[in-house]
């Protein structure tokens, strides 16, 4: 990369120099601010894509959609050491007579003990709901409680450095 930004200047100082009248001196220094302009862009649309790789992004099913009668649970534990901040999603698509969902984002720093992150609000219909994370340490996964009937529901994880 320094190689082409000293082929750059070069082309700029060398081309623009000439013992022609006025005229033509400028002319060529045009040219070569020409020049370096391009190559400047061209070296900047190379790099632009490690800065873009730098910022990595994982979406993460951590419960499939599926009916979940009345009860208690929790989704796998999934790694997330990587990352700085997330946003887990949770889309309800059916309710059964009255019901509710609790969900508690928990994390832990071992995968054995866990602890509660964020109690998102209770549902108590169908529809989306979002909510964001940041510090949630190694580990993380969703504990459920459906009380009444049923919910039809899927979580997902955004998460990013």
């Amino acid at each position: 990369m320094q190689k082409r930004f000293k082929m750059a200047f070069k082309a700029l100082f060398c081309v623009g120099t000439s013992n022609r009248a006025d005229r033509g001196g400028k002319m060529a220094g045009r040219r070569g601010f020409a020049i370096f302009l391009a190559v400047l862009i061209a070296t900047a649309t190379l790099i632009s894509p490690v800065w873009a790789q730098d910022h990595k992004t994982r979406v993460i099913t951590l419960s499939s959609s599926g009916l979940k009668t009345a009860a208690t649970s929790q989704t796998s534990a999934y790694d997330v050491s990587a990352y700085s901040e997330g946003q887990i999603f949770v889309d309800v698509t059916a309710e059964g007579s009255v019901s509710t969902l609790d969900i508690i984002i928990q994390t832990s720093p071992d995968n054995v003990t866990w602890y509660t992150h964020t109690t998102m609000s209770q549902i108590t219909a169908t529809g989306q709901v979002r909510q964001a994370i940041t510090n949630f340490g190694n580990y993380i996964r969703i504990y459920y409680t459906v009380g009444g009937t049923s919910f039809t529901f899927s979580v997902t994880g955004v998460f990013k450095n």
